[in-house]
């Protein structure tokens, strides 16, 4: 078995595409990569340029959302470890390695994770930071996800709680499809199970603020999932009302 998953949702990347390859390829801990594409797109050009053994083209035509194309490849996946490549998120050198030592080291733990600097664009001079917290499933409900965007998880996980959500029914009986928070749906599910996140307390990455990026497209829909998210979880936080 492999050590570690890289799983790439390669949709509107072709811009960010080669430099997450080779990011992935240049890691002390080289993982391996599974890119999820169509065959007609543009992505898949790219990475016939570059040494990735697994590629997932989707049967069907329209486009899967991200975490209907992570789960594919965490189910291709031969790795004991997953770790999402979002196309333009960067690793610093020895990244993976020290997120899967982590775990290696501290089998209580089900999940790691790391302070990233924010940058304006792919390898400028950082303009911030994020330095994490820590907790469980109340800080998350309470103060938001801390997990940052490229954690480490172990892949028997899944057995125990299934996938990234892909869709689920409204109460007018419509299917709708979370396009950013559901990550962080499986975080709280985790969390609500007892499993524990260890905090690498060091700036191991780059996260790309831009405006394009999902969760800035449509602030207000990332706004109602992620409420939709907590309420699955928070009531039993809360204080009763007194009347």
């Amino acid at each position: 078995m492999s050590k570690l998953s890289a799983i790439v949702s390669a949709y509107f990347a072709d811009k960010y595409l080669p430099g997450r390859i080779e990011n992935l390829q240049r890691q002390s801990l080289v993982p391996e990569i599974i890119v999820v594409c169509h065959e007609d797109s543009k992505e898949r050009e790219v990475i016939r340029d570059f040494d990735v053994k697994k590629i997932i083209i989707p049967a069907n035509e329209p486009i899967p959302t991200i975490y209907e194309a992570w789960n594919m490849a965490i189910k291709q996946a031969e790795g004991e470890y997953i770790t999402n490549a979002n196309c333009d998120d960067r690793l610093y050198p020895k990244a993976l390695e020290k997120l899967a030592r982590a775990l290696d080291e501290h089998p209580k733990y089900s999940m790691s994770y790391f302070n990233v600097d924010v940058v304006n664009e792919i390898d400028a001079a950082p303009v911030s930071k994020y330095e994490w917290f820590e907790g469980g499933l109340k800080e998350l409900v309470m103060q938001g996800c801390f997990l940052g965007p490229m954690p480490m998880w172990r892949k028997s996980l899944h057995d125990k709680y299934g996938y990234f959500e892909e869709s689920y029914k409204l109460r007018n009986g419509d299917i709708y499809k979370p396009q950013v928070v559901s990550d962080f749906e499986f975080w709280m599910r985790l969390a609500q199970g007892g499993e524990q996140f260890f905090h690498v307390r060091e700036i191991l990455g780059a996260y790309l603020d831009h405006p394009k990026s999902a969760e800035k497209r449509s602030p207000l829909r990332r706004l109602w999932e992620e409420c939709r998210a907590k309420a699955k979880y928070k009531a039993q936080f809360e204080e009763p009302l007194k009347c």
